[in-house]
C-alpha cells in the first residue's frame, strides 16, 4: 500500500465516483418512472418543536427549490395559518391557480389551490396541529401544467 498522497488519483477516484453516483440514481429514475413523475417542492427544515409550541423562523422559510415561501400564522389560540407565497416568476409559473396537496409530516394532507398571485393558506386548528409535523413540509402539484 502507498503512504503517499496524490492528488491527480483523489480527483480521479471523485470523478469517478460522481459518475458511478448519478448513473445510480438515473438508474434509479428510470426504473421507477410512475413515483418520480409527480412534482414536488420540500422543506429540509421548516420548525422545531419546543417546550411548548413550533418555534418557526420569523422571516419564514424558503422551499428546497427556491419557489415557495412558508410562514406560520397565528390565528386566535387554538389555530394557525400555514401560509405558502410562490417566490418569482417561476414559483408564479409553476403554482398560480393550481390544484396542490399539503403534506405535513405523514400525519396530515390537506389538498387547496393557489391563487392567481401564488398564494396558498391553509388553517391549522388544534386537532391539525396535533396530527402535523411541522418540521416535514412537502408541496405536491395535483394537476397537469396549464
Amino acid at each position: 500500500m502507498n503512504a503517499s498522497f496524490d492528488r491527480r488519483d483523489a480527483a480521479r477516484f471523485l470523478r469517478t465516483l460522481r459518475v458511478a453516483t448519478k448513473t445510480a440514481i438515473a438508474g434509479d429514475d428510470l426504473g421507477r418512472p410512475a413515483e418520480r413523475a409527480r412534482f414536488a417542492s420540500t422543506f429540509a427544515a421548516l420548525a422545531a418543536k419546543g417546550a411548548e409550541d413550533w418555534r418557526f423562523p420569523a422571516a419564514g422559510l424558503l422551499s428546497g427549490d427556491g419557489l415557495v415561501l412558508a410562514h406560520l400564522l397565528r390565528e386566535g389560540d387554538d389555530a394557525k395559518v400555514l401560509a405558502l407565497q410562490a417566490q418569482g416568476a417561476a414559483g408564479l409559473a409553476a403554482y398560480a391557480e393550481r390544484a396542490v396537496t399539503v403534506r405535513l409530516g405523514q400525519g396530515l394532507a390537506i389538498d387547496g389551490v393557489f391563487d392567481r398571485d401564488g398564494r396558498l393558506h391553509v388553517v391549522l386548528d388544534a386537532e391539525a396541529l396535533a396530527r402535523a409535523d411541522l418540521s416535514r413540509l412537502e408541496i405536491e402539484l395535483l394537476d397537469a401544467a396549464p
